[in-house]
């Protein structure tokens, strides 16, 4: 059955009271749920209003500017077919984002990030509403100065409310560095991928402590705090000590997330969770 627009407006969540405080529902790709394609314009605007926490993914295009997609293939998420880094952004004009089912959504545009976030500027928002911008590289990819500028000139004036969030750190904080004001994340699970001594928590820890100056965001997959919250030692909290939030991503409706990993994660003192079905992840949270 289809969202209305109205019941999205009066249900959709942005945060869950917890019992250490409020932890914010960051709606993953723009999802309000998770049958829908990413990147729906109107999850943007509404997002903006309701002051959600917004993740938009942006890849750089082969002319230096930043498309907002996921994946370095158009296909099969889109109507389009290619790989991203080496095509122009003009040459996407025309292309959907498709649903779960594969249908192309004509709410969902491939857009540019300067496309996609340019009516925000007109758009009433909400304290608390923030838009990371999710950055992906492929591996052996430099970030070009064009594509940074580009980025800079797409959130002109939207500023405080950006975080720069990425694997990859160093592209992240040229990126953060400018846009003036913009937040820092720093998403380790990709070197955990690379060196599995990071799966134990304490070396994860040992890894991001000489890479904090300047983020106030880590980004862990939501089963790593759990290890380590089994394992008795309290990462997210450790964390919080070096004045970094945690995010936990990504926490969606299914077999993998019991009531019992839903409430470690409250109790961790996890600030943020990522996910495509806030409703449903507030209803039974609020639950527990």
């Amino acid at each position: 059955m289809a969202v209305s627009e109205t019941s999205k407006q009066t249900s959709t969540p942005v945060a869950v009271e917890g019992p250490h405080g409020p932890t914010r529902l960051k709606w993953h790709k723009l999802r309000t749920h998770l049958a829908e394609a990413p990147f729906k314009r109107s999850n943007l605007a509404l997002g903006w209003r309701l002051g959600a926490s917004l993740e938009l993914d942006i890849l750089a295009t082969a002319d230096g500017r930043f498309a907002v997609l996921h994946d370095p293939t158009l296909g099969p998420s889109t109507t389009g077919r290619g790989r991203v880094p080496l095509m122009q952004i003009a040459s996407m004009r025309g292309l959907f984002h498709r649903d779960a089912e594969g249908n192309p959504d004509p709410d969902a545009p491939v857009l540019s990030l300067a496309e996609l976030v340019g009516p925000l500027r007109k758009l009433p928002r909400a304290p608390s509403a923030t838009l990371q911008l999710d950055l992906k590289l492929l591996q052996g990819h430099t970030l070009p100065d064009s594509a940074i500028a580009d980025a800079a000139e797409a959130v002109a004036g939207l500023e405080d409310a950006i975080v720069v969030g990425s694997h990859h750190l160093d592209d992240a904080r040229r990126l953060v560095a400018a846009i003036p004001g913009a937040r820092l994340g720093y998403d380790p699970m990709l070197a955990a991928s690379r060196q599995p001594a990071l799966r134990d928590p304490e070396r994860l820890l040992r890894h991001i402590e000489p890479r904090r100056t300047g983020v106030s965001l880590a980004y862990l997959r939501f089963d790593a705090i759990i290890a380590a919250e089994n394992q008795g030692f309290p990462l997210v909290a450790r964390l919080l000590d070096l004045g970094i939030e945690t995010d936990a991503w990504t926490v969606n409706p299914g077999p993998d997330i019991s009531d019992a990993i839903l409430r470690t994660l409250a109790e961790a003192k996890v600030r943020q969770i990522t996910t495509d079905a806030p409703s449903e992840i507030f209803r039974r949270m609020r639950s527990l």
